[in-house]
């Protein structure tokens, strides 16, 4: 028995190792040698045993009022994020923007906002999005997430129509 429960907890760090928050890439697409001396780089990874640990109770509460959010949620398999700072002459956006042309990305958005450029790219395969990258770009940081996900395509675009009707009613009542 004892044994059992060194095992077990042995398990639960290694596995909670990937979690750590570190100061070099996560990234396929982005290598140390790509950021000046003075940036600064934080990765986090988030396993989706953790994640799926501490959001379980907010998809119940999210379940009620927007069960489609709630099912995308779920379809949440891991995250990974990283924060650059500091290396505004890096050449990371376009090494970011090339890595998504080589691996089959397609780019759903694009949004800029106040000298802020954020791209929404996914990965699909068939009729379900497998990933999803984010790549935020600003004057001094840049910010990208990677999500793994299972989503079929045919929820997502349940979601959004759900989303659009939304915003048309309260559109309605604010004009009244």
């Amino acid at each position: 028995m004892k044994y059992l429960r060194i095992i077990c907890l042995v398990f639960v760090v290694w596995s909670l190792q990937s979690c750590m928050i570190k100061s070099k890439s996560n990234m396929d697409f982005a290598k140390r040698s790509d950021f000046s001396k003075d940036a600064e780089i934080v990765a986090i990874n988030v396993p989706s045993i953790l994640m799926k640990t501490f959001i379980k109770s907010k998809i119940n509460e999210i379940s009620e009022d927007d069960p489609i959010l709630a099912m995308a949620l779920k379809k949440i398999k891991k995250i990974k994020l990283m924060t650059v700072s500091g290396a505004a002459q890096s050449s990371l956006y376009e090494k970011f923007n090339t890595y998504l042309a080589k691996n089959d990305f397609e780019e759903l958005m694009s949004l800029y906002n106040e000298g802020t450029r954020i791209s929404i790219n996914t990965q699909m395969k068939g009729d379900r999005v497998k990933k999803v990258m984010l790549g935020i770009l600003d004057d001094e940081d840049q910010v990208f997430v990677d999500i793994k996900s299972d989503l079929d395509i045919n929820a997502l675009n349940l979601l959004i129509e759900e989303y659009e009707a939304r915003k048309v009613e309260h559109q309605a009542i604010i004009e009244q």
